[in-house]
């Protein structure tokens, strides 16, 4: 801890020197220019300011960089995927830290995260999560008790001890950079702070956005750094030190479930005592690349190999317009007073009468047509670029015919899909390490709390129950979590699909078999359709039994 600067004030902080250092190197590499070039021609800003040459050309923009991102993207995140927890002692259930940590991720909204996280690793190559504890989160009781939460950090705003180590968990420490208001930034300040020396400062505006209240924000460095191979944490501006290094392992006061006030996490002063006997080894930051860059942690973006195409596309395009605008309506030659006034609207059915005497005194110009050269080549190379990005019409569903049957089609997109399997096994990475990092906030921080989970009875009805977690069952367990990436594809859902109208047509299962084992994803009201099916299973009953005893009443 002794890189800590003593003094409150200083002209310039150490972090500040650390972020100056990582943004010089991303500078050099490029990445501040990059990135916000790439954003702009994802969002369709895709030609330059006009030059005296240019001004009269057209500026089409058929955005090929955005139907191929959002392929992309739909076909990573087409694969359910969920986090899964194992342990390797015979004697510890996992039951209640799985369903504990399939309600932190839903209640700190993860499925959108990765959602957000995809779209920023297509357009910009890398995403980063930040995971950490929030003191005033609501539980379901509505009570401040705290809770993990999550937010996606820019890759312009995050810097590496060393940018060429691909596993952030081997670095020595890691900055983030984050604009915050004043205010903000004042609650977080340690005790002995003077919040009224803090003082806003100019930020950079690389994706075109502006600062609402850009007088009173200012940028807060967020550090964390090992000591012992433990994970401290400290923040400052660009001449305050805010924050004095503090363990992010929580005090046995700031644990959820138990008394605390508002500010009892950020009391960076106490000595730790910590609830379990392990501490915070990991850093709460999970990296994941679109594409691995060599010796870079930074990863490589989809939309960088199609900008020359795109800005080709464009200017063909463009060039066949102007073509066409200035040919649409022609031109005429005519002889000194031969129109008389006369203006020529090219209007239907308009007469024109020839002044000269001559019989020729206005004629039109005869103009070469209109070239097809252009537009093929524009289709062509439209066609290559989807070729080669892996975003054939196989794959995006556009070659299909009504004839096709759905296993078929699923069949042929999983085919066509094969090239993006390297693509989803990345996120899978970067969901087994999402996983160790919640397992890491899970055992130190939730000692006692109350959480909904699903029950299924033994009708087969899900209905939802209040249950109660506590770190403290696994304190003295052999607990090694094991991260699990589960999914299945749209095939296997198809050849499941498939299987189950054979079985029952040939009458190997019941309806309700077949309903019970119908694929989640492919059918809705699942549980409705059984009540309903056996409601009128029990009135057909009802019905014979009826007819029954009619039939022996008049026998009788």
């Amino acid at each position: 801890m002794a890189q800590w600067q003593g003094q409150e004030l200083d002209k310039k902080t150490h972090l500040w020197e650390l972020y100056e250092k990582g943004l010089d190197f991303q500078n050099q590499i490029g990445l501040r220019d990059s990135l916000p070039t790439y954003v702009s021609f994802y969002e369709g800003k895709q030609w330059p300011n006009p030059t005296p040459s240019t001004k009269n050309l057209p500026r089409p923009v058929i955005n090929i960089v955005k139907m191929i991102c959002r392929s992309k993207k739909a076909s990573i995140l087409s694969t359910p995927v969920r986090i899964h927890y194992k342990s390797y002692s015979p004697l510890t259930d996992t039951g209640a830290f799985n369903d504990f940590a399939s309600y932190v991720l839903k209640e700190l909204g993860q499925e959108e995260l990765d959602k957000q996280a995809i779209d920023d690793g297509v357009k910009k190559g890398s995403y980063f999560y930040h995971y950490y504890w929030d003191p005033n989160a609501s539980g379901i009781d509505g009570q401040a008790t705290g809770g993990v939460r999550c937010e996606l950090i820019d890759p312009l705003n995050i810097f590496f001890s060393d940018p060429s180590e691909l596993n952030e968990q081997k670095q020595d420490w890691i900055l983030i950079a984050s604009r915050r208001s004043l205010e903000k930034i004042a609650t977080l300040c340690d005790k002995n702070i003077s919040t009224s020396t803090l003082k806003s400062d100019e930020g950079e505006n690389l994706y075109g956005t502006r600062e609402q209240n850009a007088d009173k924000t200012a940028t807060l460095l967020t550090r964390y750094f090992k000591q012992n191979g433990e994970i401290y944490c400290e923040r400052a501006t660009k001449e305050q030190i805010i924050n004095k290094p503090f363990r992010i392992t929580p005090n046995s006061d700031n644990v959820a479930g138990e008394a605390q006030n508002d500010k009892a996490i950020q009391d960076k002063g106490a000595s730790p005592s910590n609830t379990n006997e392990s501490v915070a080894t990991l850093f709460p930051i999970v990296c994941g690349y679109y594409e691995r860059k060599e010796s870079s942690i930074y990863g490589l973006s989809e939309v960088e190999g199609i900008i020359p195409n795109q800005k080709a596309i464009n200017f063909n395009i463009a060039m066949s317009l102007l073509n066409a605008q200035e040919c649409a309506w022609g031109k005429y030659i005519a002889l000194p007073n031969a129109l008389k006034n006369q203006k020529i609207s090219n209007s239907p059915g308009q007469v024109l009468i020839d002044y000269s005497g001559t019989g020729n005194g206005i004629k039109r110009m005869s103009e070469s047509s209109l070239s097809d050269a252009p537009m093929n080549i524009t289709s062509k190379l439209t066609e290559l670029t989807r070729a080669v990005s892996g975003t054939t019409e196989v794959m995006t569903g556009e070659a299909y015919n009504s004839n096709m049957s759905g296993a078929a089609i699923a069949y042929l997109q999983a085919q066509a899909n094969m090239p993006i399997e390297e693509l989803r096994g990345n996120f899978y990475i970067v969901k087994r390490k999402q996983g160790k990092v919640l397992a890491q906030f899970l055992k130190l921080f939730y000692y006692k709390s109350s959480y909904i989970r699903k029950e299924v009875s033994t009708t087969g009805e899900e209905k939802e129950v209040f249950a109660l977690f506590s770190s403290k069952d696994y304190e003295n367990s052999i607990f090694d979590v094991v991260v699990e990436a589960i999914g299945g594809s749209k095939a296997s859902i198809a050849s499941d699909i498939s299987l189950l109208d054979t079985c029952l047509k040939n009458g190997s299962i019941s309806l309700d078999t077949y309903i019970k084992a119908y694929p989640e994803s492919a059918i809705t009201n699942k549980q409705e359709l059984l009540k309903q099916i056996e409601l009128e299973r029990s009135s057909e009953l009802s019905r014979l039994r009826k007819e029954i005893e009619l039939y022996k009443t008049n026998k009788n």
